[in-house]
């Protein structure tokens, strides 16, 4: 299965929630950083674990004629814990992004194919270098925002985008972050979209996963882990109930 985070801009914690989803899914799960503007994990949350590897190595690789998979295994960085959990940082800088940009229809068949899921973050859509091939084969597509006017307000034309490009595709859905002073009703309503989930606004978690700053034994019982552990529950046995196996 291949579930896609983005955001439609405002910076409403994508890349947080996909780590959190990564870190409560219940089985085998590689997060994937594929925003164009750069990657943010490897000085945040995996501070201290080896520059050389990610997305832009990876890209390398297949550029080079090397076999997507044996490289992709090559790249990514191994967590601990009761079920394989693999991370493949980003691009070290936007500058990077034109070398991968003939590369994402090769990488969204990788995806597809991998050994158990993907979760791929890929930041702000809408842009001439918005990884579509990921949004198209996508088998769910989370769009993070927070719920307000200002985050919300911008959804709407990116919904649009996201629906043309997956044709009869199941539609993007929403997974609002934090308080604000909309309801899920009441996005539903104004936007005609489905909202899949609303994670708490949990700074101390936060803190972990985006500056790696912080007791991490406190993740498992933090209201954040504790929201993206019902959410990850939730997307596995909708795919179950619609046909979609593990990859």
């Amino acid at each position: 299965m291949l579930i896609v985070v983005c955001s439609g801009g405002h910076s409403p914690g994508a890349t947080t929630a996909g780590l959190a989803l990564t870190l409560a899914w219940p089985r085998d799960v590689l997060l994937a950083e594929c925003d164009p503007a750069g990657g943010s994990l490897l000085s945040g949350y995996l501070v201290g674990q080896p520059q050389d590897r990610g997305l832009g190595e990876w890209a390398v690789r297949l550029r080079r004629g090397g076999d997507s998979a044996a490289t992709l295994a090559e790249q990514v960085v191994e967590l601990a814990g009761p079920v394989a959990r693999r991370i493949l940082p980003g691009l070290a800088e936007p500058a990077q992004a034109a070398s991968v940009q003939p590369l994402w229809s090769r990488i969204a068949e990788t995806f597809a194919t991998a050994s158990g899921d993907v979760i791929a973050d890929i930041g702000r859509v809408g842009g001439s270098d918005t990884p579509n091939p990921l949004l198209a084969d996508a088998d769910e597509v989370l769009l993070v925002a927070q719920p307000t006017l200002r985050h919300l307000s911008a959804l709407a034309a990116r919904l649009t985008e996201i629906s043309t490009l997956r044709g009869s595709a199941a539609p993007a859905r929403v997974l609002l972050i934090g308080p604000g002073p909309y309801s899920s009703r009441e996005v539903t309503r104004a936007l005609g979209v489905e909202v899949a989930d609303q994670f708490p606004r949990d700074p101390r978690a936060t803190a972990i996963l985006t500056h790696g700053v912080g007791n991490e034994r406190y993740l498992p019982r933090s209201p954040l882990l504790r929201a993206a552990r019902t959410l990850a529950n939730g997307l596995c046995q909708r795919a179950v109930r619609e046909g979609v196996a593990a990859s």
